[in-house]
């Protein structure tokens, strides 16, 4: 005859079998408990009403977007964000699809330029391959992913997103896609849209472009909010216009 259960493990036994007929009763009632996800660290632009509405900045570890018309500022915002961040001392890295990064202008913005990686892939296949790459090197602060100007017909198809999601998340990387139209889509960890810029003069000269940024999505969560985006004219005369 084999010999009697320990009276702690027959109490426990007891309990985890009270606990199951509390859980099948209750059904979808109730769920498991978990801990809260902390905050993910920011990667600031510079720009106090932007970085107020992203919440101190683009998300480090997550999937960022930025979507809007050709001069919404996209590219305003990016060379800000990575101004910001080589301005800390940190590296940042162009993946540019578009084939419309502007190394004056980028300096212009505050950009120091040692301290970016520019990447030039001949499609965009080879672009999505370089990203992962980047991301899977670790050490840079920011990544841009320019696909502006690409077209629909050229968009990266949805089954990607996950993946590069994931990948970015194992990084204390900010990876921040630019685009005409939103693509990330709910993948995305935060979406920005840009609306129109209008322009600003001072007398006869172009001294900013005004727009309105709306954040889409944040995993956060939250309501939709708004505000106001200025992109200050610095570009030189005849050089391509802000995207």
């Amino acid at each position: 005859m084999s010999a009697p259960l320990p009276r702690d493990i027959v109490r426990d036994t007891g309990r985890e079998a009270r606990l199951a007929a509390l859980l099948r009763d209750l059904g979808p009632r109730i769920r498991q408990g978990a801990a809260p996800e902390a905050p993910l660290p920011r990667c600031p632009t510079g720009l106090p009403a932007v970085d107020r509405l992203l919440g101190g900045g683009f998300p480090r570890g997550g999937l960022s977007e930025v979507a809007g018309p050709p001069s919404s500022g996209r590219t305003s915002l990016a060379l800000a964000l990575l101004a910001r961040a080589t301005e800390r001392g940190e590296v940042v890295a162009v993946v540019d699809a578009s084939d419309a990064f502007d190394p004056p202008s980028a300096a212009a913005a505050g950009v120091d330029l040692p301290r970016l990686l520019w990447v030039r892939p001949p499609d965009l296949a080879a672009a999505l391959r370089g990203t992962s790459q980047l991301l899977a090197a670790r050490g840079f602060a920011a990544v841009v992913l320019d696909l502006a100007g690409l077209g629909g017909g050229r968009a990266p198809g949805a089954r990607l997103w996950p993946r590069l999601r994931q990948e970015t998340a194992a990084t204390d990387t900010a990876l921040v896609v630019l685009s005409e139209r939103r693509v990330v889509q709910g993948f995305a960890d935060l979406a920005l849209d840009l609306g129109a810029a209008a322009a600003r003069f001072e007398g006869a000269f172009l001294s900013a472009l005004e727009s309105e940024a709306l954040l889409v999505r944040d995993r956060r969560g939250g309501e939709l909010r708004s505000a106001p985006a200025c992109w200050p004219a610095r570009r030189a005369p005849g050089a391509a216009d802000a995207a």
